[in-house]
């Protein structure tokens, strides 16, 4: 799906734009006890803390060069005091924020949202937020204020991000069946088999029209009332009956300047959410004991030389080639990736920055190597699947080895394996090497035997 924007605005178009009183009381409106981080043309970020307090606070930024404002999801007591260590003492509250990016098309996003909507009411949620989002989609709030403050003795405020991740993955779940029915109603089976080149039954509506099911420390949104630097289109709020209308080109800048403006987060009756979050926390608490019932067969694959990269997939030479679009999902794949190829840290880093000189635009520095820190400090985990669309949807290199594959981390053994560097050595070989005390390519751990390749 292409985007539907206009060109792009000039900085007096922009600042025309944002010194609107009505945009800044909005903008204003809801930066309290938040932090504000603006975006430039590139897409960059401006520095982190920041907020916002005063109209001239707004106008400086935009005269400054940023063109987009996004807030965190949680509420902090001292926004401009945040580390990394005080981020529990700081939290006051968050708001659940679902963010629907659709890719097939703004109609598959408005049916998402309505279904969300409905769902949300079952459990007696009236008072959530609805806007577009710019650009593909709509985001969804529940404010702070409708949940309970405490829940099995725990102070809810500290479950973040717990607790909204699993209300996240328990909509996902409850609504999949019949939002997968609605797209192929809706959209034709034969166009999504085509994206997916999947058979119907085999189909995830999630690969179509995304529900974003993961938050993470200090998880940001974009503003209401602000741009969407992609398409120079306004992430205004929408009433429910407005939905149904709603079309992009509603979200040009003039026609929102002329419009009736309405809140985002709207006030919200105690406890309003309690029945949604403990359905969700006893859902999941069943789904978890149900799969830790299961045996699971696990099939780990340890090597002890580095990888080379000239035995790569088609996928992540592809990202290593510098990309426009998916940076952010991508610098996740290439960590993990590489982690698993057996490389070090310090070839990991060398490896990401120049890769990013590559990207157009390149990913700011804080990020990669605030993603570099974070990884360090977590244990090893595979990328997604190459089923992933999210991850991977750009991939249009595939071949004959990549069909029979589930992850990117196979394809270098499968590769070896056909030009012959993984056979089996004779048993006289295997004894010099050992002797010789050379590394093994690779090994397979598999049912708690070892079988040697």
């Amino acid at each position: 799906m292409g985007d539907i924007g206009i060109k792009q605005l000039s900085k007096t178009e922009i600042l025309r734009y944002y010194f609107n009183p009505d945009i800044i009381e909005q903008i204003l409106s809801i930066a309290d006890n938040r932090e504000v981080v603006g975006t430039f043309y590139d897409g960059s970020y401006d520095k982190r803390p920041n907020i916002l307090q005063y109209p001239d606070d707004i106008k400086e930024m935009v005269r400054r060069g940023i063109v987009s404002f996004h807030a965190s999801v949680e509420r902090w007591s001292s926004p401009m005091s945040i580390t990394q260590d005080n981020q529990s003492q700081l939290r006051v509250g968050w708001d659940f924020i679902l963010d629907i990016d659709s890719k097939v098309g703004i109609e598959e996003a408005k049916i998402t949202a309505k279904m969300i909507c409905k769902f949300l009411k079952k459990y007696g949620i009236k008072n959530y937020g609805l806007k577009f989002s710019g650009r593909r989609g709509f985001h969804i709030c529940v404010p702070w204020e409708a949940f309970p403050k405490e829940i099995n003795f725990q102070r809810v405020k500290n479950q973040y991000p717990a607790y909204p991740r699993i209300i996240a993955l328990f909509i996902r779940e409850s609504i999949a069946e019949n939002l997968m029915k609605e797209l192929i109603k809706t959209r034709g089976a034969k166009e999504l088999i085509e994206v997916l080149e999947q058979p119907p039954t085999e189909m995830n509506p999630y690969y179509f029209v995304e529900v974003e099911k993961d938050w993470g420390a200090r998880h940001l949104f974009r503003m209401p009332y602000s741009f969407n630097n992609k398409t120079w289109l306004v992430s205004f709020p929408l009433s429910e009956n407005e939905l149904e209308q709603f079309k992009p080109e509603h979200a040009r800048p003039e026609k929102v300047l002329k419009s009736k403006k309405g809140p985002f987060i709207k006030p919200a009756e105690e406890n309003e959410a309690l029945d949604l979050l403990t359905e969700a926390l006893d859902w999941y608490a069943a789904h978890k004991k149900e799969n830790e019932k299961k045996p699971v067969k696990k099939r780990v694959i340890n090597w002890e030389k580095k990888v080379s990269e000239n035995l790569f997939p088609p996928c992540i030479k592809f990202i290593l080639a510098g990309l426009s679009d998916g940076r952010k999902r991508s610098l996740f794949t290439i960590i993990n990736f590489l982690r698993m190829m057996n490389w070090s840290w310090s070839e990991i880093e060398q490896r990401l920055w120049e890769w990013n000189k590559k990207n157009n635009p390149p990913l700011p520095d804080n990020i990669i190597i605030g993603q570099l820190r974070w990884n360090q400090q977590q244990k090893q985990h595979l990328p997604a699947n190459c089923t992933n669309e999210q991850f991977y949807g750009f991939c249009c290199n595939k071949d004959e080895l990549c069909k029979n594959i589930k992850n990117p981390v196979t394809y270098p053994f499968r590769k070896m394996k056909k030009l012959g560097i993984t056979k089996r050595k004779k048993p006289r070989q295997r004894k010099q090497r050992k002797e010789k005390n050379e590394p093994r390519i690779g090994r397979i751990i598999k049912k708690g035997r070892i079988k040697k390749k």
